[in-house]
């Protein structure tokens, strides 16, 4: 054990030592990358670590909860409050890095925990570090190379910052050598060790947790009838995992991610060629489980092939004919990278294992070509490595300036940015704005609705779509809303006629054809009666149902509100209010909203924008105080999680006793 650790170290250590340039601090030559979204994260947790607060930061609100899983964003908030002094994105990124070199550690931990080889272990961790055969399968992937020859699971890290899905890799690795272990122990402890790698993997990154399952399952059917595996203990170790998370992952968390991911996945729908892509993948799977069922001795290899024939599907699928089987399928091309090189492994040991000439020797001639056909990707990454790579300071960048001017003006309702500013103002500042990073934990997508109308309605010289534009920025309070145009260097520019608000509203320059535009006054909280609410949630074409809600917000006969937000869950409204008016407010409803004036509870209600809608009693000068507190849900399986937690520490303690 202690030499596989070492070994493992070593791979680790070679890792670092030879992309030692994904630590570096700073912008990196690739503006497209969300990495600074997911460092907003931590850094918001930072400062404000309870899980069952409001997020007042982006879209409009919402539960701090549902902002993302935790286990990676906590983790580097923990480091973050302990060095204070470094950008929490640097320290993101180190973290992040860190997983990235210990990927092809876990990998030779994974091969030799399932084959007690450490030739092979070795080699295929050799060949994780230096080679990229996806590149040479998929025309697609080939043209995303961008700067740098570096492998595919590096590349979608720095170009498009997918570090969530980097460490999750990693703990599913980890995970299912944990439940091998548990599966053949007859301790408590090994099935603990698995459960909480389970339970870390889901909580880390959804595409990693769903792979894990997918890969769970399949290694139960490949390792079905063998000796000395017991399949009841995985199943045991995955239900114990789930109850230690359930704090995060309770039913309500699982159900709106579970809804909104299909809609963040490009409009994913199951039509006749998804549902036609599954059916083509169980009966697969069916057909190579049937072929090892008569193969008692290659339980290791049927499970390798399944799993490459699942991500193989489903990778080759959307990237030749645009289809998802599931979800963002082009995502687990990681993990079908890796099942393919462990595959190639597999059977070259096997052949070389094997007593039947005619099998060792093809085999071997099938090792070189293969061999002979990656080298180039190898040479490629031996010889350029990180030639092209390098960083620049950050506050040189279009994005830090547009959000260092938006700081500097201290505007008291929320900003409009979109593009990679969107992305990253939140990891510098504390400004509230309507777009954000993570969309699949919204219960309400009005801002994210309205957002995508605002950059893509069409142009028109009636003014209309200027018009309707500033009316769904205003019922979202916005106070200033930043335009990148064509000319820009800003990365996205995805507004489609960034010149509709011209000569509409007051702009300043900002940049080479960046420019800042101040919305009329946007209220966080106003009165309003009821009949001018819309009839339903606007959208195109329907833009005249937000004229009533518009002229309610500016009607000068009504007394103004003054608002202030005490804490980022206590929010309070002072003034006059009128007999038979209520009080509309710009952030999104949720159920755990509670609202009291002058010490009376009054009714939080949800309107037709999925925003708060307040029904206090007439007063004048008088104060309303709306707190967020998570209700019982939460808080139920929280308990739930405790007791597990606990009685697993006790059951690991008593199995310790009976040992000693």
């Amino acid at each position: 054990m202690r030499l596989n650790l070492f070994l493992a170290f070593i791979i680790a250590a070679l890792n670092v030592v030879w992309n030692y340039p994904i630590f570096w601090a700073g912008s990196t030559p690739y503006k497209g990358s969300i990495e600074r979204g997911y460092a907003y994260m931590a850094r918001f947790l930072s400062h404000s670590p309870d899980p069952w607060s409001w997020n007042p930061l982006q879209y409009c609100g919402l539960p701090t909860q549902f902002v993302y899983l935790p286990a990676l964003p906590y983790f580097t908030a923990f480091w973050i409050s302990i060095l204070p002094w470094f950008d929490p994105t640097q320290i993101y990124r180190v973290i992040v890095a860190i997983a990235a070199c210990l990927g092809p550690a876990a990998v030779f931990l994974f091969v030799r925990t399932f084959t007690a080889s450490r030739p092979s272990a070795f080699g295929a961790a050799l060949l994780v570090t230096f080679i990229s055969p996806l590149y040479l399968l998929i025309h697609t992937i080939d043209n995303d190379r961008g700067i740098q020859q570096i492998p595919w699971r590096l590349q979608v890290m720095v170009k498009y910052g997918e570090g969530p899905h980097t460490v999750g890799f990693v703990l599913l690795l980890g995970s299912l050598i944990a439940s091998f272990h548990a599966a053949k122990s007859k301790d408590f402890r090994s099935i603990f060790l698995a459960a909480v790698m389970m339970a870390f993997t889901v909580l880390t990154n959804w595409v990693a947790g769903l792979a894990l399952a997918i890969c769970t399952v399949l290694l139960l059917l490949a390792m079905a009838g063998g000796k000395e595996f017991e399949r009841r203990r995985v199943l045991v170790a995955g239900v114990l995992g789930y109850a230690l998370s359930s704090f995060w992952l309770t039913p309500t968390f699982i159900a709106t991610m579970a809804f909104n991911w299909p809609q963040d996945a490009f409009g994913y729908k199951m039509q006749m060629k998804e549902s036609s892509l599954l059916l083509l993948l169980f009966a697969g799977l069916a057909l190579i489980r049937l072929v090892f069922s008569k193969l008692p001795n290659h339980r290791y290899l049927g499970f390798l092939c399944t799993c490459l024939y699942a991500f193989g599907l489903m990778v080759a699928c959307f990237y030749n004919f645009n289809i998802n089987t599931i979800p963002e399928s082009r995502r687990y091309a990681m993990e079908y990278e890796f099942f393919l090189i462990l595959t190639f492994v597999e059977l070259v040991r096997a052949a070389v294992h094997s007593k039947k000439w005619w099998i060792t020797w093809p085999a071997m001639l099938g090792m070189l070509v293969t061999l002979l056909w990656v080298t180039p990707e190898a040479t490629k990454f031996l010889s350029h490595r990180w030639d092209k790579w390098y960083t620049t300071g950050t506050t040189s960048s279009v994005e830090y300036q547009t959000a260092l001017k938006l700081n500097q003006m201290h505007q008291s309702g929320r900003v409009f940015v979109s593009g990679g500013t969107k992305f990253r103002l939140n990891s510098w500042f504390d400004e509230p704005q309507v777009g954000g990073v993570f969309e699949t934990g919204l219960r309400n997508r009005l801002p994210v609705d309205m957002a995508y109308q605002i950059r893509t309605d069409i142009e028109s010289n009636s003014g209309q779509e200027a018009e309707n534009t500033i009316w769904q920025l205003r019922a979202m309070a916005v106070d200033l809303a930043v335009i990148h145009g064509p000319k820009s260097a800003e990365y996205y520019r995805d507004f489609k006629f960034p010149k509709k608000l011209e000569n509409v509203l007051p702009a300043t320059p900002l940049a080479d054809d960046d420019y800042l535009y101040q919305v009329p006054r946007s209220p966080l909280a106003f009165l309003i009666q009821e009949n001018e609410f819309p009839m339903k949630a606007p959208n195109r074409g329907r833009m005249r149902l937000l004229e009533p809600y518009i002229n309610a917000m500016d009607n000068p006969a009504r007394p103004k509100l003054q608002w202030q937000w005490l804490a980022n869950d206590h929010l309070r409204v002072t003034g006059d209010i009128p007999a038979g008016l209520s009080v509309a407010l710009a952030v999104n409803f949720a159920g755990g909203w509670r609202a009291d004036q002058t010490g009376t509870a009054i009714p939080v209600l949800e309107n037709t924008l999925g925003f708060i809608t307040l029904r206090p009693t007439a007063a004048n000068n008088t104060t309303i105080d709306l707190h967020y507190r998570a209700g019982w849900e939460p808080k139920s399986f929280a308990a739930i999680s405790l007791a597990a937690w606990i009685y697993s520490i006790l059951r690991l303690r008593r199995e310790r006793q009976l040992k000693t």
